[in-house]
């Protein structure tokens, strides 16, 4: 059993991805270089703007930070084994490796699901419930949903890593895509893999499915009640505390429909490329740039932080 369990961690599977790129190979390794750059300081920048503001210490900003540190461990469990691939002979990944990619993406996506749940009930709060807003939604409870959202995560990561790791692989191991995939994944086990699918399917109805309908009735509701307003300055600004949660979700949830709806077959495979490189190059790039650049907030909070930062320097120099 030893033997066994050591020959399918030490399985390589070959990533064939960026095969068809060998000509783009210097260009696609610097685009993808710049954006997980730009993507990690820009993340890391907000993070550290919202925990060392008190004024942006409330349910909203704690949410979005999370948010986007959930974008940067999904982008760095992605990309840096992806550049090395570009620039490899031949791309690699051991069954072990490839089982923690697929789990770690995994579980950061579940944790991404739910935050973005709870900030589309946390904007229904401040719209329909303005008065009892700082009852219902307070910076105690926004803290331990997310900490509930995060062990959910770790559970599920180890249930899911349990059931990839002991999957015996055979054939021609090697997976058409730029990472280490669920379903190709799958298709290359000669074991039973009807535990892991059933699983697979329960968590994906749970921490995918059910988060989505509650979305869709928040923002529902928020509809409802922006239409009740009568002044268009209010429906306006009651819509603007919501506008920039909308669209994260509307992207988020557009590419997951098209990981769905579109068939894995050889005829689509460019189109849900096309879509993975959208969800862990362009997507967490886009999100802070979406809450931030029209948010005041966020802005003074960057113009207070530079300016103690002159201020510490020209000290400095001074002392």
């Amino acid at each position: 059993m030893a033997y066994q369990k050591n020959q399918t961690t030490n399985d390589e599977i070959l990533i064939l991805g960026f095969e068809g790129l060998s000509n783009y190979k210097i260009p696609l390794f610097l685009l993808l270089l710049v954006l997980y750059t730009f993507t990690s300081t820009e993340n890391f920048l907000i993070i550290f703007l919202v925990s060392k503001n008190p004024r942006l210490h409330s349910p909203m900003y704690i949410l979005i930070s999370n948010l986007l540190f959930c974008e940067v461990v999904y982008t760095t469990d992605l990309v840096p084994l992806m550049l090395h691939h570009i620039l490899a002979e031949r791309a690699v990944i051991y069954h072990l490796g490839c089982s923690l990619q697929l789990t770690i993406s995994g579980g950061v996506t579940v944790v991404e699901t739910l935050l973005l749940m709870l900030m589309s009930v946390d904007r229904y709060l401040a719209v329909c419930k303005p008065l009892r807003y700082s009852v219902l939604m307070h910076n105690r409870l926004c803290l331990s949903f997310v900490i509930a959202f995060w062990l959910i995560s770790i559970c599920t990561n180890i249930v899911m890593f349990n059931f990839v790791i002991h999957l015996q692989l055979c054939g021609n191991l090697s997976i058409d895509h730029f990472y280490c995939d669920f379903t190709p994944l799958v298709a290359l086990a000669c074991s039973d893999i009807t535990p892991l699918v059933s699983f697979a399917l329960a968590t994906s109805v749970i921490a995918t499915i059910a988060p989505f309908v509650i979305i869709v009735l928040s923002y529902a509701a928020i509809i409802v009640e922006i239409l009740r307003i009568r002044s268009s300055t209010g429906r306006q600004k009651a819509f603007s505390t919501c506008s920039s949660h909308l669209l994260v979700v509307s992207l988020y949830f557009g590419v997951i429909i098209v990981f769905y709806v579109v068939p894995r077959s050889s005829h689509y495979l460019y189109v849900y490329k096309a879509m993975s490189f959208m969800s862990f190059g362009v997507t967490p790039m886009v999100n802070p740039i979406i809450y931030t650049l029209r948010n005041k907030d966020i802005k003074k909070a960057l113009r207070i932080t530079i300016n103690e930062i002159k201020h510490q320097f020209i000290d400095t120099e001074n002392s």
